[in-house]
C-alpha cells in the first residue's frame, strides 16, 4: 500500500489533514509552545517539518489537535498516543492510526477490524497497551 497517497482525516470533523505530501497538526508542548507540525504520511517514517523556532525536546509530550476543528486528538485508550483515521487509497478501508505523542518515540499502530500492524523502534504489543 502506498501510504503517502492515502487520505488522513480528523475522527471528529472528518476534515482532510493531508496537504502537500504531509499530515498537518496544530500542536502544543508542555512548555506551552505552540506550532504546526507536518508529519510524513508514510506510516513508520518519522520525519516532520516545523517552524525553525518551534523546537521539540526529546521525550517531551506534545498535544496534537485537528487544525480544522481544534479537537484534541488524544486517544481515548492511551493518553500518550494520538489517533486519526487513515483511508487506504488501494483498498478504501478506514483504519485507526495511533501514534506516540512523545517527541522522539517511534511507535505507530494501524488498526482495522481484527488486523493490527505495529511500526517503529519503540512499538510495543498493541494488545498489551490498548487492552490492559
Amino acid at each position: 500500500m502506498s501510504m503517502k497517497d492515502n487520505d488522513y482525516l480528523c475522527p471528529k470533523c472528518k476534515g482532510y489533514l493531508n496537504v502537500g505530501g504531509f499530515i498537518l497538526f496544530a500542536t502544543k508542548t508542555r512548555r506551552n509552545h505552540k506550532g504546526l507540525l507536518m508529519l510524513a504520511p508514510t506510516v513508520g517514517e518519522y520525519k516532520y517539518k516545523r517552524h525553525d523556532k518551534f523546537n521539540l525536546e526529546e521525550s517531551e509530550m506534545v498535544e496534537f489537535a485537528c487544525p480544522i476543528c481544534q479537537t484534541d486528538l488524544t486517544s481515548s485508550n492511551r493518553k500518550d498516543h494520538a489517533m486519526i483515521w487513515m483511508v487506504g487509497i488501494e483498498d478504501n478501508i478506514e483504519y485507526d492510526l495511533y501514534f506516540s505523542k512523545i517527541a522522539g518515540n517511534q511507535s505507530t499502530y494501524l488498526v482495522a477490524q481484527d488486523n493490527i500492524e505495529s511500526f517503529g523502534d519503540d512499538a510495543l504489543d498493541f494488545d498489551d497497551i490498548y487492552y490492559e
